[in-house]
């Protein structure tokens, strides 16, 4: 049997249910309003979602250490066929939506110290960071739901623009003067992020005009 297809006979994802996670993950920042809802008088809560995000998976991260495994690329066609992961990117996208909802109506609903309010916002707003993460692989997706879902997504974070602007603009010109999505070398965060985001803007806008 030719080494190709004995990989891809072999190959199994150790991993495979562990991408459930990804699913239940975005909760994660309702913790604070949901123990509020539930009784709890400590506003030390509303920081539990931080500690997770910020404290706990880079800890984790360090804990865990590189993950090398990588299936062969023999496995890959199999891999993409396969239901299962695609179910899992469309079963992420209500959970976001429903974090994002339940916090918003939550701080619209109750009085609660600014910096409980503040952290429920910083929180809030790093999982739409994630779910931007997941808008970009399912913009990619040849299907058209796929797309669809993650042209939806990227809503979620005022960012509808982002799929016209990365496939149409920043493919085309990645690594060139004329991307504003191309950070320069030494270039920081800051100065990436104050160009980046409105010339993204407005070049999907001239994309679309």
């Amino acid at each position: 049997m030719p080494t190709a297809v004995a990989d891809q006979a072999v190959y199994r994802d150790r991993k495979r249910y562990a991408w459930l996670l990804s699913v239940v993950a975005p909760l994660a920042v309702t913790v604070g309003p949901l123990a509020h809802l539930l009784g709890a008088s400590s506003q030390l809560w509303f920081f539990a979602s931080l500690a997770f995000f910020y404290l706990g998976i880079p800890l984790l991260d360090k804990l865990l250490g590189e993950d090398l495994s990588n299936p062969p690329e023999s496995a890959v066609p199999a891999l993409e066929a396969d239901g299962y992961y695609r179910a899992i990117n469309y079963a992420v996208v209500p959970v976001l939506w429903f974090g994002m909802l339940f916090n918003c109506i939550y701080l619209a609903t109750h009085e609660l110290p600014w910096y409980s309010w503040l952290a429920t916002v910083v929180v809030t707003g790093s999982m739409l960071g994630f779910g931007l993460n997941l808008s970009h692989e399912l913009g990619h997706k040849k299907d058209w739901l796929g797309r669809k879902v993650g042209l939806f997504n990227t809503a979620l974070g005022g960012y509808g623009h982002f799929s016209i602007e990365h496939n149409r603009g920043h493919h085309r010109h990645v690594a060139t003067p004329d991307d504003p999505a191309s950070s320069k070398m030494g270039e920081s965060i800051y100065r990436f992020m104050f160009r980046e985001l409105p010339g993204a803007f407005f070049r999907a806008w001239d994309l679309e005009a």
